[in-house]
């Protein structure tokens, strides 16, 4: 899991899918794909150089009460996912994870979190040093040591991520994560 933004949301499809599309209407047409079957690892790299602005939202197999979505823009819809979290009142987790080296691209990695009440950021990058930001209170997976590391590029990574979503649920780093439960729903503008 490389250079790629994932929005968690702790509800059913269902909910997120009519939040979207009470919320953006017209502006994007959706298809459900009932047979799909594939990693959407796979399915998200054929479709992060696709010309057109997608998004798709699927419930992952080992967790098909929740939601995940991911777009073929770097960062995620995140304004758009803010808003419809807004507007519905859904909590939702972004990540970001950039840690392929790439000269157009720095190091970063962001973990952010929001509900009606509470909101939670971290982000570690480099540009040209490294740079650790925190804001909001810790919420009851993290492990605040990790922040007081020396080094500040061990303070947030991707090792921590992926341990604080499987603290949530979310095993990313199993390809059962990356299997639809039940198809999924694909946005396009």
């Amino acid at each position: 899991m490389n250079n790629i933004t994932l929005t968690f949301f702790p509800v059913d499809i269902k909910v997120v899918k009519s939040c979207f599309i009470s919320t953006i209407g017209s502006k994007y047409s959706s298809c459900y794909i009932n047979n799909y079957t594939e990693s959407l690892q796979k399915y998200y790299i054929q479709q992060y150089s696709a010309p057109q602005v997608k998004f798709i939202l699927f419930a992952p197999k080992d967790n098909p009460h929740t939601t995940i979505m991911f777009a073929n823009i770097i960062d995620g819809y995140i304004n758009l996912v803010k808003y419809i979290s807004q507007k519905c009142d859904i909590e939702y987790y972004n990540v970001s994870i950039f840690d392929n080296n790439q000269s157009q691209m720095m190091e970063a990695y962001h973990f952010h979190y929001y509900s009606r009440n509470t909101e939670r950021h971290l982000l570690c990058y480099q540009d040209p040093q490294w740079v650790f930001l925190e804001e909001g209170q810790p919420l009851w997976f993290e492990k605040p040591t990790y922040y007081k590391q020396r080094i500040k590029k061990n303070r947030l990574n991707k090792r921590i991520i992926i341990e604080y979503l499987k603290s949530l649920g979310w095993d990313v780093d199993k390809e059962i994560f990356w299997l639809p439960s039940n198809g999924l729903y694909e946005f396009s503008k």
